[in-house]
Order: C-alpha cells, then structure tokens, then sequence
C-alpha cells in the first residue's frame, strides 16, 4: 500500500514538474513578437542594404588563375597597379585586373560582410618582398 501511495506521489510530482516546465519555456503570442522585433532590430535586413553601393576590383595573385573581389577605400587604385590585400594566409601582394566600378551590395556572390578591403597600393619594397 505504502508502494503505491510512493509511486502515485512521484508521478504526481513529475507530472507537475512538466506541466511547469512546458509553461515556462512556450513562449506567449506577445513574446513571440517582442523577441522577433529585438531580433530584427540587430540584424542587417536585405532590405537596408539593397540600395547601398560598394567600390570594388578584382585581383589575381600570382601563382593562381582564380579572381577575388576586393573592396576599394582609396582613389588611386587603378587596373595593372599592385595591392596588398589581407587572405586567410595573411597579407598577400596582388595585381589588379579590373577597373573599380561601383556596385550594389545585393549584386555581391557573396555576404557583404564578407568583402574584404584592399589595404593600400604596394610600393617597390613590398614588390620585392612579396616576389
């Protein structure tokens, strides 16, 4: 008898215990709301970017066929010039292959966060130390 009575009490307790715990963690209809504002309020929508333009140029390194795009900060980038340009193996000395152009950020491949900037136009010591 004392066997049954434990085993109804736990089983009340664990019942209450989830009835709890699905109340606390299903968010109500105006918290669903006031989260998905928060949230929109931190994030960068397609919207807010679509119409904001990036100068940008592409660049071979040597030794590779592919293109990267880079982002251009400085007036005096120019198509043939050299640049020093920061790649997940560090900063590396690239000739540009394209003319800047002004874009759309939408028009990107790629996330425009992810565009790298150019750092600035490689001089005679960096040529001779990067070849």
């Amino acid at each position: 008898m004392q066997t049954i009575l434990l085993v109804s009490v736990i089983i009340i307790i664990l019942l209450i215990g989830l009835g709890m715990l699905i109340y606390f963690l299903i968010p109500k209809q105006g918290e669903q709301q006031q989260v998905k504002d928060e949230i929109e309020e931190h994030f960068v929508t397609d919207e807010q970017y679509s119409n904001e333009r990036v100068t940008v140029v592409d660049v071979q390194f040597k030794g590779y066929n592919g293109k990267f795009t880079y982002a251009v900060m400085q007036q005096e980038i120019r198509k043939g010039q050299y640049v020093l340009v920061l790649t997940q193996d560090g900063i590396r000395c690239a000739k540009v292959i394209t003319d800047p152009k002004s874009i759309k950020t939408n028009q990107l491949s790629f996330p425009p966060f992810l565009l790298q900037t150019i750092i600035c136009v490689a001089d005679e010591a960096d040529l001779e130390y990067y070849n």
